[in-house]
């Protein structure tokens, strides 16, 4: 993989939105508004639509765990596409679900056999012109009472070894539903996409243009007085003597 961070999805532009309203949200960045005379909405919808503009660049801020990220959601994908996505059904799944009705179900028919079967063969039985039909009725019955008991005996036996088998993760020891040092999940790389791209992209963008939107320091240096829109004269009186300044001798002095 080249050091080149991947693009922003368009899918992806919702997730982009949702992390940039929370950064808004902060105390962080409401505060810095406040201090700075701008936590109306317009200013906070300013950097919004700063953000927005500039969002290429401050997802690349997170590019590592948005790469991490795409490649959790591909495998994700391919699973699915290949019909080996956790919890799926499969035809082997189908045929053990039917197993527990046929269990149940193959005891209660052969039982109602049974019962038709012997009570044909002994009404018929009564009778000399049905005594035949009657003893082949009487016989039918008894083989599916033979049935009946053996389906039923399946049967327990079948719910018996079920409920063993469902009983047995509960009492033994318990095991990580993902094995340590595997891939986190897409839901997990997402929220880690999502947290590197406040931290590393979103919040310090909007620190740099809070920065440079706040006004400068105008206060006057100390020591010295603002000059208004004139100046002194460098004299007030012919008396005056400043620096570097002497009184010529007058042509008016007597000796």
């Amino acid at each position: 993989m080249t050091g080149t961070p991947p693009e922003l999805r368009p899918e992806d532009g919702p997730d982009f939105e949702r992390v940039l309203r929370q950064a808004l949200n902060t105390t962080e960045i409401r505060a810095a508004l406040r201090r700075d005379g701008a936590a109306g909405g317009a200013a906070a919808e300013r950097l919004r639509a700063q953000a927005l503009a500039e969002r290429a660049g401050i997802a690349a801020a997170a590019g590592p765990e948005y790469a991490a990220y795409l490649r959790q959601r591909a495998m994700d994908g391919s699973r699915v596409r290949a019909g080996r996505a956790p919890g799926a059904p499969s035809a082997a799944t189908g045929v053990r679900g039917l197993l527990p009705a046929v269990a149940v179900l193959a005891p209660v028919l052969a039982a109602a056999a049974t019962a038709v079967f012997l009570l044909l063969g002994y009404l018929l039985g009564l009778s000399s012109s049905g005594r035949e039909l009657g003893d082949e009725l009487l016989t039918a019955g008894q083989a599916a009472a033979v049935i009946t008991a053996v389906t039923t005996a399946g049967g327990v036996v079948w719910i018996l070894i079920t409920a063993a088998r469902h009983r047995a993760p509960a009492t033994g020891p318990s095991r990580p539903a993902t094995p340590p040092g595997g891939a986190p999940g897409v839901a997990e790389a997402r929220e880690a996409w999502r947290r590197a791209l406040l931290e590393r992209g979103v919040l310090p963008f909007l620190r740099a243009r809070l920065r440079q939107a706040r006004p400068g320091d105008r206060t006057a240096a100390p020591g010295r007085r603002p000059r208004l829109g004139y100046s002194s004269p460098d004299f007030a009186a012919p008396e005056y003597t400043g620096p570097g300044f002497t009184v010529p001798p007058s042509s008016y002095d007597t000796a």
